[in-house]
Order: C-alpha cells, then sequence, then structure tokens
C-alpha cells in the first residue's frame, strides 16, 4: 500500500536532538504520529508531491484521491479536535497543507504536466551538477595517475641475476717445461743483451732516455649529491610533465566526442580537466572557457524554468535558491538578482542577502523601476522606511505613470 510506504521510509530516519526534544513532548499523539510528523516535517521540501503522497510516477486519479483521504485521516488538525497537540499543531498544518497541494496539482491535468516538466528540470540541474562537481575529483585523479606513469618509467631497471648453470669446466693445466741448465757466461750475455737494448757487450753505444709517458687525462669530478637530486628531480618533473600530456590528449578526445554529440556539459567537465594537466596552453584554455559558458548557459536556463514555476506556486523558498543559482551562474544577470532578492523576502530570509541581491540588480541597471521597487521592499521588511522611500522616490521618477509605485508611496507615509 502506498500509506505503508510512506510510513516505513521515513520512520527509519534519525532525529536531531530538536526531535527528540519534541518526541517525548506531552501531547496527545501516540509515539509512531509523532516520529512520522517530525520525520515528514523535516523532508517536506526535499519530497516531491508523489513520494508525498506515497504513489508511483503513473498513479491514476482513483489511486491519487484514494492516498490523500488516507493522509488526511491521520494528519488534519481536526481529526485532534480538543486534543493536546502542542508544538504539533502547527507542524500538523503544515504537512497537510503540502499534502492538500500534492492532491490538487496532480489531479488537475494541466497542472500535473506543468509540474513534471517541473520535476524534469529539476533532475536535469542535478545531472548537471554532479557532473561539475565530478570533474574536481577526475582531475585529482588524472594528476596521480599522471604521477604514477612517470615513477614508473623514472625507475632504475632491475638487475637481472646470470641463468643457474652448471660450472664450466676448468681447462686442464700444462705440463711445466723441464729446467735446462744454462751456464753462468751465457745468462750473463743474456743479461747484458736486455740491459743494452739488443746489442751485444762489445758495441756499447750510449742509450738515449726513453720518452716519458704522457699523463692520463684527469677524471671528471664526481657530482655533489645536490646536484645529483636536482638532476633526477628535473628527469622526473619531465616524465611527469609528458604524462599529463598524454593525459590531456585523451581529455581534448573525449570532448571532441561529447561535443559531436550536442553534451555540452561533458565537453565542459574534459576540457576543464585537460586544462588543469596543461595550464600553459592558450588555446586549450580559451576553449574550455567557452564550453564552460555554453555548459552555464544550459544549467542557469535550467534554474530559470525552477524559479519560474516556484515563484508561480508560492514555493519562495525554492524559488529563493534556483534564483541564486542563476546569479552565481550569471552575476551580471540583473533580473535573476532581483527575483532572488524578491522571493529571498517572501520566504523571509536572509535580509542582509537579499539587500545585496537587490542592490547589484540596482547596480547593474540604475534605470530600472523594478529593480528600485524590490530594494524598497527589502528595506520595508528590514524596517528601514527612510530607505525604503527613498528608493520609491526613484522608482516614481523612473516611472511616473505607474500607478502600483505611487500607491506604495503613500502607504510608506511622509518621511519623518
Amino acid at each position: 500500500m502506498p500509506d505503508e510506504e510512506l510510513e516505513t521510509a521515513p520512520a527509519d530516519a534519525p532525529l536531531s536532538p530538536q526531535d527528540e526534544a519534541a518526541l517525548a513532548e506531552d501531547v496527545d499523539l501516540d509515539v509512531d504520529t509523532r516520529r512520522r510528523i517530525l520525520t515528514l516535517g523535516r523532508d517536506l521540501e526535499r519530497l516531491d508531491h508523489y513520494a508525498l503522497l506515497g504513489v508511483d510516477r503513473s498513479a491514476d486519479r482513483k489511486a491519487l484521491k484514494r492516498a490523500y483521504y488516507d493522509l488526511a485521516a491521520k494528519f488534519h488538525p481536526d481529526r485532534y479536535f480538543r486534543k493536546k497537540l502542542g508544538s504539533y499543531k502547527p507542524k500538523m498544518e503544515a504537512l497537510f497543507g503540502r499534502i492538500t497541494l500534492a492532491h490538487d496539482t496532480l489531479t488537475d491535468r494541466d497542472r500535473r504536466a506543468e509540474y513534471d516538466a517541473y520535476l524534469g528540470e529539476q533532475r536535469r540541474s542535478r545531472a548537471i551538477e554532479d557532473l561539475l562537481a565530478d570533474a574536481l575529483a577526475e582531475v585529482k585523479r588524472a594528476e596521480e595517475k599522471a604521477a604514477r606513469e612517470a615513477s614508473v618509467e623514472s625507475a632504475p631497471p632491475r638487475p637481472q641475476s646470470p641463468p643457474q648453470s652448471s660450472p664450466a669446466p676448468q681447462p686442464a693445466p700444462r705440463p711445466s717445461a723441464p729446467v735446462v741448465a744454462v751456464p753462468l757466461d751465457a745468462r750473463r750475455e743474456a743479461l747484458a743483451r736486455r740491459l743494452l737494448g739488443g746489442r751485444a757487450m762489445g758495441s756499447q753505444r750510449p742509450i738515449a732516455p726513453s720518452a716519458a709517458p704522457a699523463p692520463a687525462p684527469a677524471a671528471p669530478p664526481a657530482p655533489s649529491p645536490e646536484d645529483a637530486m636536482q638532476a633526477l628531480r628535473r628527469r622526473y618533473e619531465e616524465r611527469v610533465a609528458h604524462a599529463k600530456a598524454a593525459q590531456a590528449r585523451k581529455y581534448i578526445a573525449n570532448a571532441d566526442t561529447a561535443m559531436a554529440a550536442g553534451d555540452v556539459i561533458a565537453a565542459a567537465n574534459n576540457l576543464r580537466v585537460a586544462v588543469t594537466l596543461t595550464p600553459d596552453d592558450g588555446d586549450l584554455a580559451a576553449r574550455a572557457a567557452e564550453a564552460q559558458a555554453r555548459a552555464d548557459a544550459v544549467l542557469a536556463d535550467t534554474y530559470t524554468k525552477q524559479g519560474q514555476y516556484e515563484e508561480k506556486n508560492g514555493q519562495w523558498p525554492e524559488a529563493a535558491r534556483s534564483w541564486a543559482r542563476v546569479c552565481k551562474v550569471r552575476p551580471n544577470d540583473g533580473h535573476a538578482h532581483e527575483r532572488a532578492a524578491h522571493a529571498t523576502v517572501k520566504a523571509e530570509g536572509d535580509l542582509h542577502e537579499a539587500a545585496r541581491l537587490a542592490q547589484h540588480a540596482c547596480g547593474l541597471d540604475p534605470e530600472n523601476a523594478r529593480y528600485r521597487v524590490t530594494l524598497a521592499a527589502v528595506y520595508t521588511a528590514a524596517g528601514l522606511a527612510r530607505n525604503a522611500r527613498r528608493e520609491l522616490e526613484t522608482a516614481a521618477q523612473l516611472a511616473p505613470h505607474d500607478g502600483t509605485i505611487q500607491a506604495m508611496l503613500k502607504s510608506a507615509g511622509k518621511p519623518a
């Protein structure tokens, strides 16, 4: 049953310390109901309409209504009339409001089609964000691979041990020649001949001194340990650069394939990795920047569609986040900054951030009256009445025939 799927999934999730304290509150609700209200309330923004009702995407109108009435019987505050609900009453009202919105949206054909398109944009933007985030991890993997390859190339070859074989046979010793007795005079004559260069003792001539042998060339000095280490380091760095260049070529080829298939996100990611591996390649950097700009345009368009849908349906916290993401991708988009500021005020969010967004929009287009009105709304929400009136007066000068601005000026009253 759909209701059972909802009951088991959130009930297993751990509770925060605040929720644990609420779970111990003295109210007229059983522990299982309290836990389910807390977990559903915590996940309310994350759950889409189908998940909240506990139905699949192909559920027909009958299944949607059955799921809605089952949940209403459990969470409608009127069911607990005159019961002590404590802090659970506003939680139940918020939960039942979302359940009602899910039912009303999915049982209307046009609204359901629009909502399904919105979910499609959400899935698309998440996939893009995941791909962009994965590029950073891919850079690290590529650099580590290049370092490993360089280390393998720079390692000295291992000495190979000679093959084990039987020892070669030693030659047999030659028999020594017989000793012949030589007369003493003959031995003296032979010694004299050797000393006189082969001449007999009777024909002695002055012996010219032999030329001194040429000195051997001096051996080059051995390199110092520091020089040897630097040489090794240079060779290693050269091998790393070579390995990175080879890796970069692979990523460039992947980018070419992705671009040919129309996948600008994958192309931008691959080029981003290639540039990191070869940062001195200016042409590659320019190409990567162009691909990233195209990927950013796709992402910004996706978040713009989400923001527009969320505004239309009064989902102001979600709209503020979507428009803020557009601003991150398009820092010079005044419309996106103004919409982000407007949604932040509606969501009762951070007014300092809302003021920064609206001020930036006015700086980008000082002549835009709408931007001034939004900045005035931020100041009004922050209790800065004088600043708000000043912006409204500027807006009235820019759009003197705008009755809405004139009415806002009258409501603001005269400055103190």
